[in-house]
């Protein structure tokens, strides 16, 4: 099983029993605020019915013989009025959430007292169990969105060191097998002369050691100018060069067969000048030029290299129909150590240190490079220099 799979599994987990743990601590909130309520409700029942009791005995009042939360008493007219100023006194005194209501029976002459629950007492206790119960709710609800968006940042940043170490690990060896190539190529050409002491063919083992140590001194190269990227920007030594000419010194450094030469057309202006540095400038062809190949069809048509120029900006297009790039992957096949995750392309050797390079290298001259899809097929990387870094001699 992969880290990643591991990993997602590990998140998910993790998400269900917060997820999970939340909901219960937020439903037993919720009830223990219902809970709350219902013990007020029954203390304020226990103390109206003590008020009553109070009544009862500071006025010497009978419990109605229907209903033991009313009072009665024979109470004459004239007195009727003192008693009820007297009864509603004393409840406001003693007994802050009740109100007092008497009831007089002309025919009888008997005053009937009831004791009850202020409206506003029982509104204001549905009123806080209302806000209580809000603020658990949203109290839980925002605490889970914290939860899972700390889960899922965790896990976006642990995913890319996965992905990161991948490509290193990836990177290491892609190194490898391309430092490992031109060198067991070179020892093997020069064991076979020094087994033949065949004189004739020392030049062209010493051709193909060349080439191989060539090679391999570009591999270094390339390392080192990532290396100098990633700690510090590497200084560019800029001057007026001819775009041509670092385009053919370019093409000479690939070391392409001719069979592959002969796929490249060029269709850029001889006397096009662009202000940079010939050097880091023709690292990042051989970089384009190399990837146009490498990933085109053995029998593919031409790579073709064109300008356009104006007055406002310049464009360097590179255009070829190799096996293209899926729009998702556009935007990160210029990062380090980043290849497109397919298997067609992963065939192919390579370190994924060349666009990352294209792309340093033109942001130090202040140029930018965007992808786009070739028309029928394939890929083309466009160059676009600012106006003050182009000139026609």
């Amino acid at each position: 099983m992969s880290q990643r799979k591991i990993l997602t599994g590990i998140a998910i987990f993790i998400a269900s029993y917060m997820i999970a743990a939340l909901g219960w601590w937020t439903f037993s909130l919720l009830k223990y605020s219902k809970t709350e309520f219902l013990m007020e409700q029954k203390i304020l029942s226990s103390e109206q019915r003590i008020c009553i009791e109070d009544i009862a005995t500071a006025f010497g009042v009978k419990y109605h013989h229907e209903n033991k939360y009313f009072l009665s008493i024979v109470v004459s007219k004239n007195d009727l009025n003192s008693f009820n100023e007297k009864i509603k006194l004393f409840v406001n005194n003693n007994y802050h959430d009740f109100n007092t209501l008497i009831t007089y029976d002309t025919l009888m002459n008997i005053a009937t007292v009831q004791v009850s629950i202020k409206p506003e007492v029982i509104k204001s206790l549905d009123l806080r169990l209302d806000r209580k119960s809000t603020a658990w709710l949203g109290e839980g609800v925002a605490i889970g969105l914290i939860t899972l968006i700390i889960i899922l940042a965790m896990y976006i940043y642990i995913d890319r060191i996965l992905r990161f170490n991948l490509q290193k690990t990836n990177f290491m060896m892609a190194v490898t097998h391309e430092l490992k190539t031109p060198i067991a190529a070179a020892k093997l050409a020069i064991e076979t002369v020094i087994r033949n002491k065949n004189i004739e063919a020392q030049d062209r083992v010493l051709e193909i050691s060349k080439k191989n140590i060539d090679r391999l001194s570009g591999m270094m190269e390339r390392v080192l100018l990532a290396t100098q990227f990633e700690n510090s920007l590497p200084v560019a030594q800029k001057k007026w060069e001819s775009c041509s000419d670092i385009i053919q010194k370019a093409l000479v450094d690939c070391q392409f067969t001719d069979e592959q030469i002969l796929k490249i057309s060029l269709v850029i202006p001889s006397n096009f000048l662009i202000y940079c540095d010939s050097y880091m400038m023709k690292i990042a062809f051989i970089n384009l030029f190399t990837n146009s190949i490498k990933y085109s069809e053995p029998n593919g048509v031409n790579v073709i290299v064109s300008s356009i120029i104006n007055n406002e900006h310049c464009q360097i297009l590179i255009s070829d129909q190799g096996i293209g790039i899926p729009m998702i992957e556009r935007t990160r096949i210029f990062e380090k150590f980043y290849r497109v995750g397919n298997e067609k392309t992963r065939s192919r050797s390579g370190s994924g240190l060349g666009l990352y390079l294209v792309k340093q290298i033109l942001q130090l001259h202040d140029a930018r490079i965007e992808v786009q899809a070739n028309n029928p097929k394939g890929s083309t990387f466009v160059i676009n220099f600012n106006a003050s870094d182009f000139r026609m001699e």
